[in-house]
């Protein structure tokens, strides 16, 4: 846990209900409950499901999402547990809450149509999630299988139906569409003009198109028209490298008339540099990428931890193939025999980091010893990184019983847990800063200490050659100064003062000195001005020094992840999580759902390595893995068009959203990976070539305005038949605003910029050279999150962040209006518009062209002539920028400017 000073106050809970309302209600709940357990017992064995609802596929969603809070498996209000339907039927301290066959007289539809559950402040159910429990209950309140697990069962008896669960097949390739163009309307679905399949609107550019087409045409739509060029290109500098195109930029594209501009765009963009840092975050997110330990305000940094950082950038740059990038952050270090080779070429350098992946939990071990509950917490957090990373499960949720709702059992987590026990043993644990990797093969570590101690022999004759020379001259100084001291004990006593450390000396010390030797100090100064050949000689020996000490050659220590040299601990299931409760031994393994009856890992151990995380690895990028591909494709897609394919990103289980478009996922899937054709071309596991498939689709280039079909067949855009605006990330506010004001700093790598904590609580960034860097270059630490960025969803990492929230509150505003770093940008591009410009009219072009990428409007320029002549008051230039500065503050908070359009 982070503990930390929050951004905002909570507002106070708001569950109060009156009275007598509670009353009436409660005594109802008690006499339908008494009569519901004296009528109708629960039959031995719950119907199994036919073509209505089940209590997996659809009462669970809507029970997760609204009920769990206050019934589920950390509170059981009313001692109701709401996960199982045999529970249900239980009921609780007021009796059975569902009768089977009956929902009129079932508690549990009682209290939600009443609205005391969910409680006030609380969101309630639907009209369409409460009909669809009422239409359950009646049809008996049917499941999957033919029993239930029970609620704390330590495994999971896997069924043909969980195999038989869409994310846990193997994607296969659909064929690609024709859609069937719906039949022409006067006026079209979307209003206006006859419908013509001939349309931009309906034609499909790529198999997306295709995919998309033929669900909207049975929905009666079609895509939007395309939008402007202007939109376009402005859109896709946001969605690619998170900057605005410049005035210059915008000009050439709009001019350049031939046929594949566009492609030629995308394809440019996708080759800057800036791309890396833009995708980068949101690996970085994924990751739980963070430049601290985290852990109470202590926050230990991580020095080191911006290599791995910068190891992403270049990969994405590099556009390196994704199951390569899966395999060097899981084992890097087991693909490349770096310990034995004769020195460390740039790939194995580059393996090594790359499992800085493994080092992004959060760790609060220190020192010379630590908990083993801080230890298993490190770990549990690294299995739920990897699972919601690659897998899009909450493996997290079997670690103390069975997973409530996918088909994960308790020994399914502890197999993958055992994964990582040769690498994070508690028995043998490393705390974080001693976990690290030198960036050296052992022959090189060898000749590196081997000149290092040579380095030092000479280090150390020359230290003692400047100790002796001190010590003679000292004496001769001493003598000289103290010769008239005729008393020899007195004398004796002043030098011992005198080579004794000021800081050190004694009140009678002190007397002696001021009553016999004042101004007298044998310091290396006074002695250097009396004996000018002392003060050569030492300065020629400590050239020698420093000549000497940059001969030794140290040994960059990387944060990543090796294995422990000596083996691995036996692994056990830990009964309910308990370390004290060791189970059933177990080995490394896999869900078992997700892989063939019989299923075990290839592990295959190496030099110094156990083999697990590699063994590991191959199987999530082995083509017949049902997960990994699908989770990066729905990623890619719902950065691109603001929802994925699957809504939850990071849980593709029962309790999850099902895909909107499912043949499309798969065949997205099933490309990324690539045939074999793709692959000879180098092709297979780009995402370069999936994002220029998006990019390029009819889809993509919509218009924003959402059509008149939309509101009744549509409403939630799920079917694609408009654009979805989006606002900007925090990182990319900042960053346009200082590209706008031309004061980004693109210098690229390198360590973090750091960020300072006021008295108020704000937290900047700190006053520096780089302080003007890209965002991605800022310190990410836990307990200081830059206040703009936080404000803005920018996650603070308590694990990972597989998605983002978008949020909308007040203090965006405030802080938009009256920051130090929003009024010091604006002043940048008032500065900027009068070197840059002539007059007022030729700067309002200028300012809509670098923050909106288009001209005012007449009635845009008239009104900001209009805010200039009031809020400056006079003709006085000083009063002009300052007025200048006051619009730049208004033109940074329009939607335009926060939001892809």
């Amino acid at each position: 846990m982070i503990l930390r000073q929050p951004s905002a106050l909570a507002p106070a809970s708001q569950y109060a209900v009156r009275l007598p309302t509670l009353l009436a209600a409660a005594l109802s709940f008690l006499l339908q409950s008494a009569a519901a357990f004296a009528e109708t017992p629960e039959p031995a064995t719950p119907p199994r499901a036919g073509d209505g609802p089940t209590f997996e596929d659809d009462v669970v969603p809507v029970l997760a999402a609204r009920c769990f809070k206050c019934h589920g498996s950390e509170v059981r209000k009313a001692g109701l547990d709401l996960r199982r339907r045999f529970s249900i039927v239980k009921g609780g301290d007021s009796g059975a809450a569902l009768l089977p066959g009956k929902p009129d007289e079932s508690l549990l539809v009682e209290m939600v149509r009443s609205k005391l559950m969910p409680p006030e402040g609380e969101t309630p159910l639907t009209a369409k999630e409460l009909q669809m429990l009422v239409d359950w209950i009646a049809a008996g309140a049917a499941i999957k299988g033919d029993t239930e697990p029970p609620l704390e069962a330590d495994d999971v008896r896997l069924s043909p139906d969980d195999r038989n669960f869409w994310a846990f097949q193997p994607p296969a390739r659909p064929p690609v569409p024709t859609p069937a163009f719906p039949p022409l309307t006067k006026g079209g679905p979307g209003g206006g003009a006859e419908h013509h399949s001939t349309t931009i609107e309906n034609h499909p550019r790529t198999p997306i198109d295709a995919f998309l087409l033929s669900r909207l045409h049975k929905a009666g739509g079609t895509f939007n028209p395309e939008a402007p060029r202007e939109t376009l290109i402005r859109r896709l500098y946001f969605d690619l490298v998170g900057l605005p195109p410049t005035p210059e930029e915008i000009g050439e594209f709009l001019a350049d008339d031939r046929p594949d501009a566009y492609e030629r765009l995308v394809d440019r963009l996708l080759a800057s540099p800036r791309y890396g840092e833009r995708w980068g975050r949101h690996w970085l997110d994924v990751a739980g990428y963070a430049d601290s330990d985290g852990y109470l305000e202590a926050d230990r940094l991580r020095p080191e931890a911006w290599r791995y950082r910068d190891y992403v950038i270049r990969a994405l740059n590099a556009d390196k193939p994704y199951d390569r990038f899966v395999l060097e952050q899981m084992a890097g270090d087991e693909l490349v025999d770096w310990r034995r080779a004769p020195e460390l070429t740039p790939e194995m350098a580059e393996c090594l980091t790359a499992t800085g992946f493994l080092r992004t939990a959060l760790d609060p071990t220190y020192g010379n010893y630590a908990e083993p509950l801080e230890c298993y917490k490190v770990m549990a957090d690294t299995v739920q990184i990897v699972s919601s990373a690659f897998l899009g499960l909450t493996v997290q949720c079997a670690r103390c019983h069975a997973h409530k709702f996918d088909p994960l059992s308790h020994r399914d987590y502890y197999r993958l847990h055992a994964v990582f026990l040769a690498s994070y043993d508690p028995d043998r644990w490393q705390v974080s800063a001693a976990r690290h990797i030198p960036l050296a093969s052992e022959a090189e570590q060898a000749r590196i200490t081997a000149h290092n101690a040579q380095v030092d022999a000479r280090l150390a004759q020359l230290n003692a050659a400047i100790a002796e020379l001190t010590q003679r001259f000292r004496d001769k100084y001493l003598d000289e100064k103290l010769a008239g001291i005729e008393d020899e004990a007195v004398r004796t006593k002043v030098r011992e003062a005198l080579l004794t450390d000021e800081k050190n000396r004694s009140a009678e010390q002190k007397q002696l000195l001021a009553e016999q030797a004042a101004g007298i100090e044998p310091s290396e100064e006074q002695i250097g001005g009396r004996f000018p050949v002392y003060r050569d000689e030492l300065q020629r020996l400590r050239v020698a020094v420093e000549a000497e000490t940059a001969l030794k050659q140290p040994v960059v220590e990387l944060r990543g992840l090796i294995d422990l040299e000596s083996p691995p601990s036996p692994a056990h299931v830990l009964i309910r999580g308990d370390f004290h409760q060791r189970g059933a031994a177990v080995e490394p393994g896999i869900p078992e759902v997700l892989a063939p009856a019989g299923f075990e890992l290839n592990v295959a151990a190496g030099y110094k390595t156990s083999g697990r995380r590699l063994a590991l690895a191959r199987w999530l990028v082995d083509r017949q893995n049902p997960l990994t591909a699908r989770v990066e494709v729905n990623r890619i897609w719902a950065h691109h068009f603001g929802r994925g394919l699957v809504t939850t990103l990071d849980n593709f289980g029962l309790a999850g959203a099902r895909p909107s478009h499912p043949e499309l996922l798969d065949w997205l899937a099933v490309e990324f990976v690539g045939s074999p054709r793709v692959a000879t071309r180098g092709l297979a596991w780009s995402r370069k070539r999936l994002h220029r498939l998006m990019l390029t689709s009819t889809a993509w280039r919509q218009s924003a305005q959402p059509a008149e079909w939309q509101q009744t067949a549509d409403p939630e855009n799920a079917f694609l038949g408009s654009w979805r605006p989006a606002r900007h990330e925090g990182e990319v506010v900042r960053d346009a605003m200082l590209f706008a004001a031309g004061r980004l700093n693109r210098k690229m790598y390198g360590p973090p910029v750091a960020v300072t904590r006021h008295s108020d609580g704000l937290v900047t960034v700190a006053d520096g050279p780089g302080s003007n860097r890209a965002s991605v270059y800022l310190i990410v630490r836990r307990s200081q999150p830059v206040t703009l960025l936080e404000l803005f969803d920018t996650p603070t990492m308590e694990v990972n962040c597989p998605e983002r929230t978008e949020s909308a509150v007040v203090t965006q505003s405030l802080t938009m209006l009256n920051s130090g770093f929003v009024e010091t940008t604006a002043r940048a591009l008032a500065a900027r518009l009068f070197a840059e410009a002539s007059d007022d009219t030729v700067r309002l072009d200028l300012a809509w062209r670098l923050l909106y990428g288009r001209r005012p409007s007449e009635t845009e320029r008239a009104a900001a002539t209009e805010f200039l002549d009031q809020t400056a008051g006079s003709s006085d230039e000083t009063a002009r920028r300052t007025a200048w500065e006051q619009l730049a503050i208004v033109l940074f908070n329009a939607n335009e400017f926060l939001y892809a359009h």
